[in-house]
């Protein structure tokens, strides 16, 4: 079973977080790099924002709820009102920068923007139902769910794409076949496993949003820090100069979904550990996970120094000679937002959500103006170096907060 959830999960992860590179740069290819930097605005940096909403961080409350706390039919509850929330927000975005006239988004890309948000909205719902089979023992199903229903959705889009070219209808044939996916894949899937409790008591849907919402909030700030140089870029340049910064923000998925091949497995594991208090048990687990890490993101410097700037111009049709610097810095702080990762989930295995949301807090204000600052006086290698720059202070940051905790455990101090 191990072995089993361990495969499906690394071809689940690889699947997942393939389709923005496969998606984004196939769309340059058939529909030109303005129509591209549209859709990967749309889908990898907005429409990924507000995944986080209908997500709400509930994953590693989920998964790591060993003790039943609530049940699945409370966390899907919980989630439906999160999903809307997510879309109501989604609207209001579009219409302001629709509406205002230093923004001036086209009706076609409202349109693209709009039915992205949809399309990760079902994502941030199917997640319910995904944290669940973790959280059961079958992270397999999990996987074979990702696959599954990504691979329906991308293969609609690209197929939309390719016999009409029309962004906006190849968007509707991904959101439909998105819905699709979550009624075949993890709605059906659902139903066969044993102990799944759809029981839902009154007002604890409300109190698990309140129990998650620091958590939330942090998982929101972080989703900002993270695309912050990507707002910079959007707002200050080009959607051709878009598709170049996705283009180069290619590596990041790598090295994030190598990170979850190594973290996600491991969760229930540590969760375990940390209430038996086997300290040193614990900090050897996570230091060999970081050391995993570290070492897969040398080998990303590697990789991008020698054939990066070829091969992502290659795949994105985009020419990246000019900024090899900053692909070597967003590989790098790739990196550094694995490691942070790592620490996220332990402190969240701590119960330590409030120094989570208070580590995000001025990493967040601090990258609003780095990355403002930087594009504007280096453009798109000037985001790169703000966007490593954020990561490293806030990896920093959540280690910091982690063996501080810690330490204090091992005195019996709370």
């Amino acid at each position: 079973m191990e072995r089993k959830n361990v495969v499906w999960n690394m071809i689940g992860s690889l699947i997942y977080a393939g389709s923005s590179m496969v998606l984004t740069a196939l769309v340059n290819h058939m529909a030109g790099t303005d129509q591209g930097g549209i859709f990967g605005f749309a889908f990898s940096t907005f429409g990924q924002q507000m995944f986080l909403v209908a997500y709400f961080g509930m994953r590693p409350l989920q998964s790591t709820d060993i003790s039943r706390a609530y049940t699945f039919g409370e966390y899907r509850q919980a989630r439906y009102i999160t999903c809307q929330a997510a879309v109501l927000m989604g609207i209001a975005y579009i219409l302001w920068n629709t509406f205002i006239p230093a923004a001036g988004y086209t009706g076609e890309k409202a349109l693209v923007v709009f039915l992205m948000v949809l399309y990760k909205v079902l994502d941030g719902f199917a997640d319910v139902y995904e944290s669940e089979f973790q959280r059961n023992g079958r992270l397999y199903l999990t996987g074979q769910a990702m696959t599954f229903r990504t691979l329906l959705s991308v293969c609609c889009f690209l197929a939309a794409l390719a016999i009409t070219k029309d962004l906006v209808f190849s968007s509707v044939a991904a959101v439909l076949s998105q819905g699709a996916g979550i009624l075949l894949f993890d709605k059906r899937t659902a139903k066969q496993v044993p102990g799944i409790e759809r029981l839902k008591r009154a007002g604890k849907a409300q109190e698990l949003l309140q129990d998650g919402f620091l958590l939330f909030l942090s998982v929101f700030l972080d989703g900002l820090i993270f695309a912050m140089a990507k707002y910079a870029v959007d707002a200050q340049m080009t959607s051709t100069d878009n598709a170049i910064f996705v283009a180069i923000f290619m590596p990041t998925s790598v090295i994030n979904l190598a990170a979850n091949f190594v973290i996600r497995p491991f969760l229930t594991k540590l969760s375990y550990l940390w209430e038996e208090k086997s300290y040193g048990d614990f900090m050897k687990e996570v230091g060999k996970l970081t050391g995993i890490i570290l070492l897969l993101t040398v080998i990303a410097l590697a990789g991008a120094w020698v054939l990066g700037v070829p091969v992502l111009g290659a795949i994105s049709d985009v020419e990246l000679k000019p900024y090899k610097s900053g692909l070597l810095a967003i590989v790098l702080g790739g990196g550094f937002f694995a490691v942070m990762n790592l620490f996220y989930y332990v402190l969240v295995i701590m119960k330590r959500q409030k120094r989570i949301f208070f580590g995000y807090v001025p990493v967040c204000i601090l990258s609003f103006f780095l990355s403002f600052w930087f594009v504007k006086a280096g453009g798109i290698n000037g985001g790169a170096f703000s966007y490593m720059l954020s990561m490293l202070l806030l990896m920093l940051c959540f280690m910091g907060q982690a063996v501080f905790v810690l330490g204090k455990e091992k005195k019996g101090i709370r």
